[in-house]
């Protein structure tokens, strides 16, 4: 099957393979009856012959087609006999959050909450239309350019009366993902939701999964014997118990809904936004043993599970003991004194000849291209930087805020924006500043004036009236640009116009 070469139902014309899985492949489409792009999922033909598979599959897309609510992909048409099945659906601009997990490493834990927050609230509408999903996973978390989320592939969904929509007799999920009583062969519930959304909290916050093997079964396993491995010094107290409280391998002692995990990620978020600059972090290991009114999870080495309605704790006070207090310091506090003075002298004069090493002679940023060092992959015109050959993004997100690296687009497929200009990023300016904030500064509206987008254009009549936008990106470990991106108010365009 060729892209652009097959129409469904004498309407939906087939574009671009976006992806496939175990139950079909997903194309981006054009809908030819209203003009607009959906997205479409194919049914591979070989689960046709599977009996009752057609019936289930219909049951399926009506239920989902029942579920209305922003974080959950809408459900446009569906279709299914002895002879192809498919499902059309929203087409959401964006990425699937694995894609962004991979590229920023890790999430801070405000845009985790976030994250986890909007997910928990689409999986309860889910939940509300008698749906379990059973494969909630980073892949099937589409986060919008706006950094909304969008929850979307119920191909293994069932309903919560016990009837599987689309196969029997099987452990159905991701491996990585699966919640303890799915691996033990038990009925999947709300509250396997509530787990799996869990571990999606925990890589967001790792940039790994806990749970890693040689072999799906092995992953599949180790949740049912073990806790996960600690999250790390870097996660506030707040995170990991709503994160352990998530995983808690007895379904009873999780969150009771998914509504009641994102009112709780709602609360850590704000706690987060209001908490001092160097809040106390978790210890790196797990609660052992829960408070006296609970009862002790199923599984020792397991965070302890509040009751429902309990606040999470608040940040847990630091104690400090003051130096001359403490046994046996008088005699070597001199000594003490000295080998400190000494390290703050040697590491000022090693600072500076690091400082004096960089790239750019040390100094701070600049609003201009100036006499610094030119990047790779730039040249100086004017009082800016031109790329020395296309470049081409992706759509633009931020998340609670802060502005996310775009994803880099080869300028011959369709694409949002490109670069037409950039400079260095201001001193008094953050690299994780919202796209608007950076747009507000007189320096980069001159910078990525309407003007100098005319000016490099190759087609000045036809650019005319694009949008323009800033975007913070990193060059190396020293320089960061800000990138003046043009883009068509009309959407996505193929092929570089600027140079």
């Amino acid at each position: 099957m060729s892209s652009g070469s097959t129409v469904l139902a004498n309407r939906y014309v087939l574009r671009e393979r976006l992806g496939a899985g175990g139950m079909g492949e997903v194309w981006a489409a054009t809908d030819e009856l209203l003009g607009r792009t959906v997205a479409v999922k194919l049914i591979l033909p070989a689960l046709l012959d599977e009996p009752g598979f057609v019936r289930r599959f219909l049951a399926e897309a009506r239920a989902m087609a029942s579920v209305r609510h922003p974080g959950v992909v809408t459900i446009h048409d569906f279709h299914g006999d002895d002879r192809s099945a498919y499902l059309v659906m929203e087409y959401v601009e964006g990425e699937p959050l694995s894609h962004l997990i991979a590229r920023a490493g890790r999430l801070s834990p405000q845009s985790t909450m976030d994250l986890i927050a909007q997910a928990a609230r689409a999986l309860q509408a889910v939940h509300d239309r008698g749906i379990v999903h059973r494969d909630v996973k980073p892949g099937n978390l589409l986060v919008r350019t706006d950094g909304s989320i969008a929850l979307a592939d119920f191909g293994i969904a069932h309903g919560t009366a016990g009837t599987a929509l689309t196969a029997s007799g099987a452990i159905l999920g991701t491996p990585a993902y699966l919640a303890p009583e799915q691996v033990l062969g038990q009925a999947a519930s709300p509250r396997s939701d509530v787990y799996a959304l869990g571990i999606v909290a925990y890589e967001c916050l790792t940039g790994t999964r806990p749970f890693v093997g040689d072999n799906p079964f092995a992953v599949a396993m180790q949740r049912v014997g073990q806790p996960p491995p600690p999250l790390g010094p870097h996660v506030p107290h707040d995170v990991a118990a709503l994160v352990g409280r998530s995983l808690a391998p007895d379904p009873a002692l999780r969150w009771a809904s998914a509504a009641e995990l994102a009112t709780a990620a709602d609360r850590v978020r704000a706690s987060l936004a209001s908490a001092s600059p160097w809040p106390p972090v978790a210890p790196q290991v797990w609660p052992t043993s829960p408070p006296a009114a609970m009862p002790a999870p199923a599984q020792a080495g397991w965070p302890a599970s509040p009751p429902a309605g309990t606040p999470l704790p608040g940040w847990p006070g630091e104690r400090h003991t003051p130096a001359s207090t403490m046994p046996g310091n008088h005699g070597n506090r001199r000594l003490v004194l000295v080998l400190a003075s000494v390290f703050v002298v040697v590491t000022a004069a090693v600072g500076f000849l690091v400082w004096n090493s960089r790239p750019d002679g040390g100094s701070g940023g600049s609003s201009g291209a100036g006499a610094k060092e030119i990047p790779q992959g730039f040249a100086a015109c004017g009082d800016a930087l031109c790329p020395t050959k296309p470049l081409c993004w992706h759509g633009l997100t931020q998340i609670n805020g802060v502005a996310l690296k775009p994803r880099a687009a080869k300028c011959a497929v369709p694409h949002y924006w490109e670069t037409f200009a950039a400079v260095r990023l201001p001193a008094d300016a953050d690299d994780d500043e919202t796209l608007a904030a950076l747009m507000d500064r007189p320096d980069i509206q001159a910078a990525c004036s309407a003007a100098r987008l005319a000016e490099r254009s190759r087609d000045p009549g036809a650019t005319k009236g694009w949008n323009r936008a800033a975007q913070a990106i990193d060059v190396d470990a020293y320089t960061i640009l800000v990138h003046c991106l043009g883009g068509s108010p009309k959407g996505e365009t193929t092929g570089a116009v600027f140079g």
